[in-house]
């Protein structure tokens, strides 16, 4: 079982490290239609990702939002006044039968 993991693990390895190219290339396609303009992509001709990469691992995009930030002017004074009295309902010395020895009655 300790041979199969070995096995397992360098094939993954080995495939993440070897390039590949995605399915279809945009460079590689002749247009018809087409506007020229210059990018700064060295003539790459295919996109070198590794096997395992599978959804959008070549290429990323990335958005912007500017961090939009909220004054908040709160005046919340701390007040000393008693709002209300809490008056428990609750009796602590309620003994129930079920605390008291049994009884044999005769």
């Amino acid at each position: 079982m300790k041979f199969v993991t070995i096995i397992l693990s360098l094939i993954i390895l080995l495939l993440s490290a070897k390039p590949c190219s995605d399915g279809q290339n945009i460079e590689d396609q002749q247009h018809q239609d087409e506007i020229s303009t210059n990018h700064n992509h060295q003539e790459d001709s295919d996109d070198s990702c590794p096997v395992t990469c599978i959804c959008n691992c070549c290429g990323m995009t990335i958005t912007y939002e500017p961090i939009k930030t909220f004054d908040l002017k709160l005046n919340i004074e701390i007040s000393t006044d008693l709002i209300s009295t809490y008056q428990p309902i609750y009796g602590f010395n309620f003994l129930s039968n079920i605390w008291h020895p049994p009884q044999v009655i005769s």
